[in-house]
């Protein structure tokens, strides 16, 4: 008897997109103006700082939404300009946009800037900024006048997780010897290798790390002419954190998370959390015992610990 599967459904994937297209949700972050030089006596605007509100950003390019909280405040004369809420657009078109007397106007139009990574976080500087049309006639000076160089350092809520890396896990004697003692050989399903499960994809908060991680590859366990096949891991760190698994075209929670002793780590865009306890569910314990024809399988037996080497996209 073989229980395996075929691949993982779209459905139980818990990315919206493949990594290199996402856009990662923006928890913080500033944007700065700095005044163009030559600018006073024609239009006057003080160096001013915008605290990022939200929005979403594609981790190292230049094309997303970006939200502020504070107040820009323009002037040339006697006419002045006095906006709030501001919003920049990066994408084909490049705009800064803001609540003016209750009506959302293009304030600004923005080309250039160089992208830069700063651990997690998107910085972009020297982004010109000119006034648009609406702008430059509320203030009376002319359309396209260089009001200044925008930078911007964005702090992403979450991440998305790029094709590489992958989940190792150290096999716990006590499972080892149950599996030994049963007759139960346990072999890596392609692409994996020995017990290690290559990461291709999945999104975990940058601070918490809940989220989701999916890998490829499995482990068959086999005694005789029976074979159950696990494949397509997926770690889902949330409250109740879990392994799953697909057994028989069925998500299966294989192991819950015990995080007591975590070892988490950050190097640039790396993340590392070792010494993560696999405990097996219930439910997995049931489906093994079933397939086996055993009793020796049980809720808590501790499988082993996983070590997570994953990278955001």
């Amino acid at each position: 008897m073989t229980v395996r599967i075929i691949g993982a459904s779209v459905a139980l994937l818990l990315v919206a997109a493949p990594a290199a297209q996402a856009r990662d949700p923006l928890a913080g972050g500033t944007t700065t103006l700095r005044p163009a030089k030559g600018l006073s006596g024609t239009v006057h605007v003080s160096r001013a700082s915008f605290r990022i509100t939200g929005g979403t950003l594609e981790s190292g390019h230049a094309r997303g939404t970006i939200r502020h909280a504070g107040t820009l405040r323009v002037r040339a004369g006697s006419k002045k300009v006095t906006a709030r809420s501001l919003v920049i657009r990066l994408g084909k078109r490049r705009t800064l946009s803001a609540k003016v007397h209750g009506a959302r106007v293009t304030l600004l139009k923005l080309n250039g800037g160089k992208v830069s990574r700063a651990g997690f976080d998107t910085k972009i500087a020297r982004v010109r900024a000119r006034l648009s049309a609406a702008a430059a006639k509320a203030l009376g000076v002319r359309a396209g006048l260089r009001l200044g160089t925008l930078s911007l350092r964005a702090r992403p809520k979450s991440v998305a997780l790029a094709d590489t890396g992958a989940t190792a896990v150290a096999l716990a004697p006590g499972a080892a010897s149950t599996l030994q003692s049963l007759g139960i050989a346990a072999a890596p399903l392609a692409p994996s290798t020995a017990l290690s499960f290559p990461v291709t994809g999945g999104r975990v908060d940058v601070k918490t790390f809940a989220g989701s991680i999916t890998h490829a590859g499995g482990v068959a366990l086999t005694n005789g002419a029976t074979t159950v096949a696990l494949t397509d891991f997926m770690i889902d760190v949330s409250a109740a954190p879990q392994l799953t698994a697909l057994v028989g075209g069925t998500r299966v929670p294989i192991a819950s998370l015990d995080r007591a002793a975590l070892k988490p780590s950050v190097k640039g865009r790396d993340i590392r959390l070792a010494n993560v306890a696999l405990k097996l569910t219930a439910p997995a314990a049931a489906a093994f015992n079933q397939a086996f024809g055993t009793t020796a399988f049980a809720e808590g037996l501790l499988l082993g610990t996983a070590a997570i080497t994953a990278s955001a996209s």
